[in-house]
């Protein structure tokens, strides 16, 4: 059967390939023909296309073709696009940037992206604009949530929504409304909450993976005028007693909160008919510890950190021009203490600065123009300067058990803190053409160059034991994305196909590694250190559906990254391996229901062996594994989703999951197994 599906999808590679045609293909959630703009962007509406359960905004994304997802339990999986994850992605919830408060990424940025506070989900894989703030070389996530429209003669829209997961005994339930003031001025707010508890894996075994949920959200929009919009919103993402197998800790506490507000006016002003303006606040509190969760003897270790941004963005635009700024001014402290349990908090308990007060400020200038140089073809060309400016306050603070940071970097990298600034160029080249109205092809060249985060540059995570430490390097260089892309798309009566291929040359990618005294680390314990290596990343997707018959349709999507580190000759670290996805589906007027497939190929390009980073636990098997699924929509206003996810009960692993550190008999933490889900929405 994978044979066949991966012979389907090369070639669908040979087919004539684009975005336009009479009659499209309504394909299965895998992928829907309607949720395409080009091979690299996907669009899913949150209501609409949402059948599975999620426990978050990260899990979520793993159903989104060419995504991937490392787990360390329900809660916080961290997403991979095209081989790159955590600040090599931005992501955007709703024009705010959040950053984890966790310096171990249990609550990384797609953790708080609300499935039920936004309404669109957005995935641009790659580079292809550089209106999405500073990085971001390996693709922009955002999401989006729209001004509500009322029908005639009703001021007002309620919808209500929850579930079940059998698998843990997951539960949601969340209610959402908007309210039409008059004149174009409305109030939307939403609250949520969900719990879990551990899920059992394949083989019936437990993988700590509880948490409990709740936060909400809400916006006030006003017409202040008929040519200008404004828009004010507030929003809290509250998570408790989150279990993690793939980690030595638990997070009784992790709370996000935001406020934001945005402005559009239209007129006239010389070359441009808008402008835009936005900002936002958002701050991120986060409590680590191995002792509140989890029964444990003896001293205690808790970290409670802080991660804190202010951001904006100014622009004017028209049809095909655009030019503006945008700032992200980030603080971030963890500290962590060791002690007593019952007192951990006790003065001279303070183990390590982990994050010493970091301050990062980024301000960029950018502008993007759209040429239409033929009927059939335009050229986009965006160019973009960041400032980068980074200071840490406590580099020379003495915790109490531990050693100053400044005294870390010294003893791995013979150089001490010296607070460093940036100057960063990027830019875009890209030609979109269509042949005619069902085929389009598009070649894109960029540069894009991304700092490094306050963990790569500044973590000072001592431990008595040197070699278990972690350490950042405070002279580490910003990496240098060089990326040319090709691609095509198409659209007929009864089929379409889309695929892309990518090559990225990176200069100083920044490699978390092993000190084991490589040019410029000085010690060979084995702790964990960065430094700037030369790496290529390069790959190809696929995807395409077809109408079986009346109601019945195909849809099957193929993603591959090859990773290599050229410095060392050796495989880079935590790339997925091949991935494939399928789904048959069967639709009427009043009910559809359907059979996915989520498959992976063996990962045998492990960073394993004698000299290794340290961040590949093991090559991985691949697997295949089955959901079957269903909705009812007949009975208005109600809508009905049920189905059973990893239908035969398979015990598996993703390749990018963490190592399991609750459980020895397991490398890594396994995926859930069989499980049964309903979710019922209704809007009135």
């Amino acid at each position: 059967m994978k044979q066949q599906l991966l012979l389907s999808a090369a070639l669908c590679a040979f087919l004539p390939l684009s975005a336009h045609a009479g009659d499209p293909v309504k394909l299965p959630e895998v992928l829907a023909e309607d949720q395409i703009e080009t091979p690299q962007r996907i669009i899913l509406n949150f209501e609409e296309d949402s059948t599975f359960p999620a426990a978050d905004g990260g899990d979520y994304l793993q159903s989104v073709p060419g995504v991937s997802g490392s787990r360390m339990g329900s809660h916080g999986i961290d997403p991979f696009i095209r081989g790159q994850k955590q600040t090599q992605l931005n992501i955007v919830d709703d024009g705010v940037f959040v950053q984890g408060g966790c310096p171990n990424r249990m609550d990384p940025p797609a953790s708080f992206l609300s499935i039920d506070g936004n309404d669109e989900l957005i995935v641009e894989k790659g580079y292809t604009s550089v209106q999405h703030g500073s990085g971001g070389s390996g693709g922009t996530v955002k999401t989006k949530r729209n001004a509500p429209t009322f029908t005639e003669g009703k001021s007002a829209n309620i919808n209500i929504s929850g579930g079940i997961d059998s698998n843990g005994n997951t539960r949601d339930v969340a209610i959402k409304g908007s309210f039409d003031l008059g004149d174009g001025h409305y109030v939307r707010a939403n609250i949520e909450k969900s719990a879990a508890n551990s899920y059992e894996d394949g083989n019936g075994k437990k993988v700590r993976s509880g948490f409990d949920q709740h936060g909400g959200r809400l916006d006030v929009g006003v017409q202040a005028t008929a040519d200008t919009k404004i828009t004010f919103g507030a929003q809290l993402d509250d998570t408790s007693d989150a279990l993690y197998a793939g980690a030595g800790m638990d997070a009784p506490e992790a709370k996000m909160m935001a406020l934001r507000s945005s402005l559009t006016h239209k007129g006239d002003f010389g070359l441009f008919n808008q402008i835009n303006a936005s900002a936002y606040i958002s701050q991120v509190d986060h409590i680590m510890d191995n002792f509140s969760l989890r029964s444990r003897t003896g001293m205690g270790m808790l970290t409670d950190s802080e991660t804190q941004i202010y951001g904006g963005t100014l622009s004017l635009e028209n049809n095909d021009l655009v030019v503006g700024a945008d700032l992200k001014i980030s603080d971030q402290d963890a500290l962590r203490y060791m002690g007593a349990q019952t007192n951990i908090y006790a003065s001279g308990n303070e183990q390590a600065y982990m994050w010493p007060g970091m301050s990062t400020d980024q301000i960029g200038l950018f502008g993007e123009k759209t040429y239409q140089v033929t009927s059939a073809g335009k050229i986009k060309v965006g160019l973009r300067y960041d400032y980068v400016g980074v200071g840490a306050d406590k580099v020379n603070t003495v915790a109490s058990t531990g050693r100053t940071a400044n005294q870390l970097y010294q003893m791995y990298y013979g150089k001490q803190w010296d607070d460093q600034s940036e100057h960063n160029i990027g830019g875009l080249l890209r030609y979109d053409h269509e042949l005619d109205q069902n085929i389009a092809f598009y070649g894109s060249l960029s540069r894009v160059v991304r700092t490094a985060d306050a963990t790569e540059r500044g973590m000072a995570g001592d431990h008595a034991t040197l070699g278990l430490g972690w350490i950042g390097n405070p002279d580490i260089d910003p990496e240098q994305h060089h990326q040319v892309e090709l691609g095509a798309s198409a659209t007929y009566d009864g089929w379409n196909a889309g695929g892309s291929v990518y090559y990225n040359k990176v200069s100083d990618y920044i490699l978390r590694d092993n000190a084991t005294g490589q040019d410029g680390i000085l010690l060979a314990d084995n702790a964990d250190i960065y430094r700037n290596i030369d790496a290529t990343l390069m790959g190809f997707e696929l995807s395409g559906g077809i109408d079986l018959m009346e109601g019945l349709n195909l849809a099957l999507n193929v993603a591959y990254t090859y990773g290599e580190n050229d410095e060392d000759n050796r495989p880079l670290a935590q790339i997925a391996p091949l991935e494939v996805g399928a789904a048959l589906e069967y639709s009427t007027a009043d009910w559809m229901s359907g059979l996915r497939m989520r498959a992976a190929a063996k990962q045998n390009r492990a960073d394993i062996g004698a000299v290794t980073s340290g961040q590949d636990i093991e090559k991985t098997g691949g697997y295949a594994v089955f959901d079957v699924y269903g909705k009812i929509w007949a009975f208005k206003p109600f809508d009905l989703a049920l189905g059973v996810t990893n239908v035969l009960d398979k015990t598996y692993s993703n390749h990018l999951n963490r190592g399991s550190s609750f459980d020895n008999t397991v490398a890594k933490v396994n995926e859930p197994g069989r499980s049964f889900f309903l979710r019922v929405n209704a809007d009135f």
